[in-house]
């Protein structure tokens, strides 16, 4: 899946938290964040550090692949 923007982040990580059965309170007590922040970055309404963004993807088992546009498949 390629993530463009916020929402689509947002999205997959919501999409991956419900698949594991987490609930976002569940989820932010182990990132740590508030469930009130994490539920906005599902939203795509908040800007989050990069070590929670990536605490998060580790924690939901996301992986993260960087290539330039032109590598795009």
């Amino acid at each position: 899946m390629d993530i463009n923007d916020e929402r689509e982040l947002g999205l997959a990580i919501r999409e991956r938290r419900k698949k594991i059965g987490m609930t976002i309170t569940e989820l932010a007590s182990v990132i740590p964040c508030s469930p009130r922040l994490l539920g906005e970055l599902e939203r795509g309404r908040r800007g989050v550090s990069i070590a929670v963004t990536f605490r998060l993807m580790q924690m939901l088992g996301l992986v993260m692949d960087i290539r330039g546009s032109e590598e795009k498949s």
